[in-house]
């Protein structure tokens, strides 16, 4: 009779040690599909705002040009900080130099509308508009697929299996302050 409470007890366990598993990878995984929604409207204002820069540059043959080199190396930095989050996107520092790579853009975007360049100034602050409109919006699913996968990574007992299977948090981001 023990051996009979003590194998449907194992049996218990083993099956619940399963779904819990399987509810973390699927959460995990949504965290993963929702990061790549971001990337996707990151890249798409990019390569925007980077056509923008090159058309300007091949217009301005003059000195005002270089003027546009520092926000298309900041441009060109965020897009290899998301190229290395898009081969870890769990991975919290690589997200940390997403955010810090997208400061750098702002800050760039913002020194550039403050310049007496007249000829640049409504493409930047067409971009400067669309990002913040765009990826706040396209941020959200992704926090809520956070936060659903990091309530699950602390709730008890799952939280125990999560450590023994090396289950991380995912980081939320908050791009007016940088990383949370």
């Amino acid at each position: 009779m023990g051996a009979l409470i003590f194998g449907l007890l194992l049996a218990v366990t083993l099956f619940w040690a399963v779904g819990a598993h399987n509810r973390l990878v699927r959460l995990r995984a949504e965290v993963v599909r929702q990061w790549s929604s971001v990337d996707a409207v990151w890249i798409r204002l990019l390569v925007r705002m980077q056509g923008g820069i090159a058309a300007r540059q091949s217009l301005m043959m003059d000195a005002g040009a270089d003027e546009l080199q520092p926000l298309q190396m900041a441009c060109d930095e965020l897009l290899e900080a998301l190229s290395q989050a898009r081969l870890q996107p769990l991975d919290g520092e690589s997200q940390k130099q997403v955010v810090t790579q997208h400061l750098k853009v702002l800050a760039e975007i913002r020194l550039m509308l403050q310049t007496p360049n007249d000829a640049v100034k409504p493409d930047l602050d067409i971009a400067l508009n669309r990002m913040r409109q765009t990826l706040p919006a396209a941020l959200i699913p992704y926090h809520v697929a956070v936060a659903a996968y990091n309530d699950a990574l602390a709730m008890r007992p799952a939280s125990w299996l999560a450590g023994r299977l090396n289950f991380k948090p995912a980081m939320r981001m908050d791009l007016s302050m940088g990383a949370a």
